[in-house]
């Protein structure tokens, strides 16, 4: 096993412990709701969902329990509430979100793009139907880094099951057992 590597996992440990050195940029989740399945988007510090009621109001519960469970990862414009509404409407928004948050598996990243402050340098990562993707030398060795395994232990409950697995070879299998 290479002894660089087991020092990315645990750099890695330490960094999912930080998430404000995340800034999400981008990100797209598939959001199972109460009824159906909708598509939230978070680009330029906006946020858009398909849902009716984002819609008509400009905010919804998806988009609230995004804000919620992303926060430390959020710009000040994407943590941003929505517009004032009817405060029975509000009401009912922010108890969906409250639930929403407690109920990850509701939420399914399918792409996202990052900036990741690192200890020496900010490394742009990305996620997409390809897989992970990281700026940095050892990603380009490995196929993962410690940003990428950092964003992978913060956002698990999130993301498909190919997105929690590192490049060629399963970190979580092969190599956390050297560390314990």
């Amino acid at each position: 096993m290479h002894s660089d590597l087991i020092g990315k996992i645990e750099k890695a440990r330490r960094y999912a412990e930080e998430p404000e050195r995340i800034a999400l940029d981008e990100i797209t989740v598939r959001f199972h709701g109460g009824n159906n399945d909708h598509r939230v988007r978070l680009v330029d510090g906006r946020w858009t969902c398909d849902c009716e009621v984002f819609h008509l109001r400009g905010v919804c519960a998806h988009v609230m329990t995004l804000q919620k469970v992303l926060a430390p990862m959020l710009s000040a414009d994407a943590r941003e509430p929505g517009p004032v509404i009817i405060h029975s409407e509000l009401i009912s928004m922010i108890e969906k979100s409250r639930r929403y948050a407690h109920e990850l598996d509701r939420i399914a990243i399918q792409a996202l793009r990052a900036r990741f402050r690192g200890n020496n340098n900010d490394h742009v990562l990305t996620l997409n139907a390809s897989g992970w993707s990281c700026d940095c030398s050892t990603f380009r060795v490995w196929h993962t880094c410690a940003h990428v395994m950092a964003l992978q232990r913060i956002l698990a409950p999130m993301l498909p099951a190919v997105a929690r697995e590192s490049g060629a070879m399963s970190v979580e299998e092969h190599l956390v057992g050297a560390l314990s």
